[in-house]
């Protein structure tokens, strides 16, 4: 069976040669790069399953390196986990913004480290049934193929953007909590609490235009997609 592989970036190497060691125990294949422009040769040569990627790089932000992946088909949807020393909700939900896909604050315990790392590759490697397409009033999401359309145009989403929208559109009409979409989506209580949530909706109905109205703000609650099935 093929391991999954991990692409660490991080400068410091006391942290490169522990979460190493925490993940290869686990069975992981990790490969570790000091810089973006290391990372960016290692993605290239071998695309991994996942990276865990900080922020402060000694040749810039992991935030560019970050929308890097998400600008390219290719890794567009390769799940990015944020490490980072700094801790607040503020922090979490601009790891959001740029589309990363969890945030783990410095230092941590190795079996959080290694039950986020799980979470997300699971949910990664979810399959979706063939040729399931869902529509409604302008919105056409192909799920195998992770397309969006509205309206006839091509809208690029990033992964968390396109799993929302689809949360919303299999459940039509129905009243969804943010502790539930932050559960279904992050996997886990996400520390950027309601405000990521209201973050990722909000860029979402942005990218949607006009089709965004079709998703409700329930204030004290959560939201609605008000749509047919």
């Amino acid at each position: 069976m093929k391991r999954a592989t991990i692409l660490l970036v991080d400068d410091d190497v006391k942290t490169q040669q522990l979460i190493k060691r925490i993940l290869e125990l686990e069975g992981y294949l990790v490969r570790s790069a000091p810089n973006i422009f290391r990372a960016q040769g290692e993605v290239a040569r071998h695309p991994p399953d996942l990276v865990l990627l900080d922020r402060r790089l000694p040749d810039g932000d992991g935030a560019d390196f970050c929308k890097e992946l998400r600008a390219s088909d290719n890794t567009k949807g390769i799940p990015v986990i944020f490490l980072t020393v700094k801790d607040s909700a503020s922090d979490h939900v601009a790891g959001l913004e740029i589309g990363g896909d969890d945030y783990l604050p410095k230092p941590f315990f190795p079996e959080v480290l290694v039950a986020r790392v799980a979470a997300m590759l699971r949910r990664a490697k979810r399959v979706p049934e063939p040729s399931q397409i869902l529509t409604a009033e302008g919105l056409r999401l192909d799920i195998q193929r992770h397309e969006c359309v509205v309206d006839g145009k091509p809208v690029p989403l990033w992964p968390k953007e396109f799993e929302l929208l689809q949360i919303f559109m299999e459940r039509p009409g129905r009243l969804l909590s943010r502790e539930y979409l932050c559960e279904r989506v992050w996997g886990h209580e996400y520390m950027g609490g309601s405000r990521a949530i209201e973050t990722a909706v909000q860029r979402l109905r942005h990218k949607l235009g006009r089709r965004g109205d079709l998703i409700e703000t329930l204030r004290g609650y959560g939201f609605k997609f008000n749509s047919n099935p």
